[in-house]
């Protein structure tokens, strides 16, 4: 019998063949793989050749192979390892779960949590008021205005001794844990949280530990074992939490920091979404913790997205090495809404319209969350803009609702992973009296299967 000899089989695919990649260091890899996804050449959900085969193909050692697949996790493209392999995750990379959030015609898109613009205070005199301060145009590297400063310490859960703006909430815990950490630090954050986060801590190289948030509190047992880890900081919403629209009471934030005390102790962020036009009490950690505590509120939702404002504060050196960051990459935020902020902050009418939209938030998401009770659907989000709702199956609630005009989020962007299925509502511009057949069709969804 003739044995005929059988064509080689390459042992990886074309474009991991070692002529297609001209630079095999660990960033001419990652570089090579990155620009192949996002063109399209490798699909989301492809299996990379082993890390000891492509090393044998380039030529170089399995440690290079594995740096260049470290940088393309920290980008969100990768997922896997091990003996599961390791799978191109998405060309979006970091947009972790997001969705192409543009406005479509003829339905209501619920998806975002964004304030109804006719619930916000007028900002023509504030910005007038602001235009006029002196030294407009000089170059200017204080942290905060003084003015503004002295217009939120009131309002503060707790006296800290420093203040700080950004540029928005989330700049605000960038620079923060750009300040304290480095690629591969491990940090607690609550689950579920807001896909953002999540993209930020993975976009920073952080590993993100999650624990369970629950109304009134965060799960202990899991908090306990994650501080095992020795996490360089704790992220958490104290109130009004999205997506869930619970709070942690007094006791609930006693018992973290009862967890915490002879263990060892990361620093708090605590991120306060949506400031004054929460009705919850803001319970901070600062009251156990005050000096490894930050606390960073959104002055965004409550008057006015183009603000673009966030205030942090806590010590001095953790305030400080944020600060510096901010002024590194963006030099100051802008003192012209600075000043537009304080002026409203102060002003009686400005008041008097967020008493209002408080009012009116609330009427809009406790009127859906009990529509949707009296159909046994088990939803108990009692503070915010959006309503948590558990659902058979997410992808199914989803389509079901889109097919009747409706988006939704899916809430599997909001867990780093263990999610269970819900959809998260925006409830922020939707008119009260819709409230009834948007409930309908929610619960109908909730229930579908497949």
């Amino acid at each position: 019998m003739t044995l005929v000899a059988a064509e080689d089989t390459p042992r990886v695919s074309a474009w991991a063949q070692g002529a297609q990649i001209p630079d095999v260091s660990a960033r001419g890899i990652a570089s090579h793989v990155a620009s192949l996804v996002r063109d399209g050449s490798i699909r989301e959900g492809e299996a990379l050749p082993p890390v000891r085969v492509l090393a044998e193909e380039l030529r170089v050692s399995p440690a290079t192979v594995s740096a260049a697949w470290g940088l393309l996790k920290k980008r969100g493209m990768l997922v896997g390892s091990g003996k599961a392999g390791t799978r191109i995750a998405s060309a979006r990379g970091l947009v972790r779960g997001l969705e192409v959030f543009a406005t479509v015609p003829g339905v209501n898109d619920l998806r975002l949590v964004y304030p109804d613009s006719a619930l916000l205070p007028r900002l023509d005199d504030a910005l007038r008021g602001a235009a006029q301060q002196p030294n407009l145009n000089e170059y200017y590297d204080s942290a905060i205005l003084p003015g503004l400063a002295e217009a939120v310490e009131p309002g503060w859960p707790v006296p800290v001794r420093s203040f700080a703006v950004a540029n928005g909430a989330v700049d605000a815990v960038w620079a923060v844990l750009r300040s304290l950490s480095v690629p591969g630090d491990r940090i607690i954050v609550e689950s579920p949280t807001q896909p953002q986060i999540l993209s930020l801590l993975l976009d920073l190289g952080l590993q993100p530990l999650p624990v369970a948030y629950q109304d009134g509190g965060l799960d202990i047992s899991a908090l306990e074992h994650a501080l095992r880890a020795r996490p360089v900081a704790m992220f958490f919403q104290p109130r009004a939490q999205v997506p869930t629209g619970w709070s942690l009471n007094a006791s609930g934030v006693a018992a973290v920091a009862a967890t915490i005390r002879g263990l060892h102790r990361p620093i708090f962020l605590e991120y306060d979404d949506l400031g004054d036009l929460a009705r919850t009490a803001h319970h901070s950690i600062a009251e156990h913790f005050p000096d490894h505590t930050v606390i960073i509120r959104s002055y965004e939702k409550a008057y006015g997205p183009d603000l673009r404002l966030a205030v942090m504060g806590g010590p001095d050196h953790l305030i400080r090495n944020a600060h510096a960051q901010i002024r590194l990459t963006r030099q100051w935020t802008s003192r012209i809404l600075q000043s537009a902020l304080e002026w409203m902050l102060r002003n009686e009418s400005s008041a008097v319209s967020i008493a209002a939209a408080r009012s009116t938030y609330a009427e809009r998401l406790d009127s859906l969350v009990r529509e949707l009770q009296s159909r046994d659907v088990d939803v108990r989000s009692s503070d915010g803009l959006c309503a948590w709702v558990p659902v058979q199956n997410e992808a199914a609630a989803k389509e079901y609702l889109a097919t009747h005009g409706v988006l939704v989020l899916g809430g599997t962007s909001s867990y780093v992973s263990g999610a269970l299925p819900h959809v998260r509502v925006a409830v922020s511009r939707v008119p009260v009296e819709i409230l009834n057949k948007l409930a309908e069709l929610i619960a109908a969804a909730s229930r579908v299967s497949a």
